[in-house]
């Protein structure tokens, strides 16, 4: 076999060596593969971290939603509204009939503002009643439609040419302008 003596230096060069095989199968089969997949699982923690965000905001906002919705559903029945779906000129219409049956109303239809999936349509009006319970009526009529709308801005005058009514303000003919925005969902 091996009869050799080895010196002192063959030594020590054959244990660094031996240390340096040692350090770089650690490092290679060790320490890299660890430090991989320490970071890959650092890389993981950080996705699942921003999913997590994500569905704590999706949770919040669903609460939210789910809140408003049973507040919705807690009004009285002639209270909640819909939105229909886009051009609901029509059944506007037919609408604006039966609340100005027998007047002569001024109404102007802007061009309908489409924001996203909602589309928004402004009627601008002006009518004469006779007192503030008959544009009260009519307003409350107006926005009665059952579909969502909002009313703004609203001026309510003296007519002209009614000149001093010995009834006052309650019984005189009054100058009723505004415009209403209804609500329509664009598929």
């Amino acid at each position: 076999m091996l009869k050799r003596v080895f010196s002192r230096r063959e030594i020590a060069l054959m244990l660094i060596l031996a240390l340096t095989a040692l350090a770089g199968i650690y490092f290679y089969a060790v320490y890299y593969p660890v430090r991989d997949r320490m970071e890959a699982i650092a890389a993981e923690r950080e996705d699942v971290l921003l999913q997590m965000d994500t569905a704590n905001a999706r949770l919040a906002r669903y609460n939210d939603m789910k809140a408003q919705l049973e507040e919705i559903f807690a009004l009285p029945e002639d209270r909640l509204t819909v939105i229909p779906a886009y051009d609901n000129l029509q059944a506007l219409l037919r609408h604006f009939n039966t609340v100005f049956e027998g007047r002569e109303p001024v109404l102007i239809f802007d061009a309908v503002k489409l924001n996203g999936s909602l589309a928004q349509r402004t009627v601008r009006f002006t009518f004469t009643a006779q007192g503030w319970e008959q544009a009260r009526e009519t307003l409350a009529r107006l926005t009665g439609t059952g579909y969502r709308c909002l009313m703004d801005p609203l001026s309510i005058t003296p007519a002209e040419g009614d000149g001093e009514d010995p009834g006052g303000v309650q019984r005189s003919a009054l100058k009723v302008t505004g415009s209403v925005t209804f609500y329509e969902l664009v598929s």
